[in-house]
């Protein structure tokens, strides 16, 4: 049975690390394990392939598959392989779903009461070299955790991480999920669920229902902050700037954006009261040691023909 592993990623931390390759090796010796970090186009390669571990598949590699049964991204979002072909093919996906959670929520969690806090406008005196308190207090006085109610969009192991750090804090929390389960308002109810708030954090992925969903007119609506670090194409980015200069939104911080990287001529740049983080809310010392621990696990139950921990709906996309 063989195991391809296929990683281009550009930044060296997403890169599956060569550590886990001997690992895999190592206690699954039965396995032919093969890797390629991109130096050959995939669909030269998948041919033979019963399992392939990668975050991306195009239609002409899928096509080129002829004993593939499982794909294992070693990231959360699969959309860029959910194609016709394979949506309808027997083929498992299995994703990476908690594994970065505590550190995205670690991550919402700062990125929110940053904005809560004012810290965006002491980030701009501090490249003005000016030390003003009138200034600071007078543009943006900071929010005590009584006066907030935050509102997880996206109630998954990330949403529901952040629901609870932040409720630690004496915050009043809400939650909105597609079906309203769990004691969230469902997605019907988007706008009555704004109104509640004004503390958006954004954990949900990106579907056909869920993209472009927060647009100028719900920024009026929720006009407090907004964090995203779920998926870039659901906050319209035009629309946010242009909420951020008119004063509709208070602040607002971004960790994932429409296209990365974020382009140098985006006016994202030059809203103001905006934290931009370049989609690191994920990373960890930890994350790789997690990620072995699952496709370990995996690697076990798929070899014992058991079923898989992190299956995806490939007809919902998550």
């Amino acid at each position: 049975m063989k195991v391809l592993i296929y990683s281009q990623e550009k930044y060296p931390f997403w890169r599956f690390p060569l550590w886990l390759v001997e690992e895999i090796k190592r206690e699954f010796p039965s396995l032919e394990v093969e890797v390629n970090f991109g130096d050959e186009p995939l669909q030269s390669l998948i041919a033979d392939a019963d399992v392939l571990i990668g975050g991306r598949l195009s239609r002409e590699a899928f096509l080129k598959a002829r004993r593939l049964k499982w794909i294992h991204s070693p990231f959360v979002g699969v959309g860029n392989m959910l194609f016709e072909e394979v949506v309808k093919s027997p083929v498992i996906i299995t994703n990476s779903r908690g594994v970065n959670a505590e550190a995205v929520s670690l991550h919402a969690v700062s990125l929110s009461l940053a904005l809560l806090r004012g810290l965006p406008w002491a980030f701009h005196l501090k490249t003005l070299r000016k030390y003003d308190h009138r200034f600071f207090t007078e543009k943006f006085i900071p929010l005590e955790a009584e006066e907030v109610k935050a509102g997880v969009f996206g109630y998954g192991e990330i949403g529901r991480r952040v629901f609870r750090k932040l409720k630690a804090l004496g915050i009043q929390m809400h939650c909105l999920n597609s079906s309203g389960s769990k004691g969230c308002f469902p997605f019907s109810s988007l706008d009555e669920f704004l109104e509640k708030i004004n503390l958006l954090i954004i954990t949900v992925p990106r579907t056909p229902q869920t993209e472009g969903c927060i647009d100028f007119k719900r920024m009026e609506e929720l006009g407090g902050f907004l964090v995203n670090v779920g998926r870039g194409r659901i906050v319209v980015e035009r629309d946010l700037a242009r909420a951020l200069r008119e004063g509709k939104l208070k602040g607002a911080a971004l960790d994932v954006f429409e296209t990365e990287p974020l382009s140098r001529e985006s006016p994202l740049w030059d809203a103001p009261n905006l934290i931009i983080t370049p989609h690191i809310a994920g990373t960890s010392s930890l994350f790789w040691k997690r990620e072995w621990e699952l496709l370990r696990e995996n690697l076990k139950r798929f070899l014992e023909g058991r079923p898989l921990i992190n299956q995806v709906d490939k007809s919902k996309g998550y």
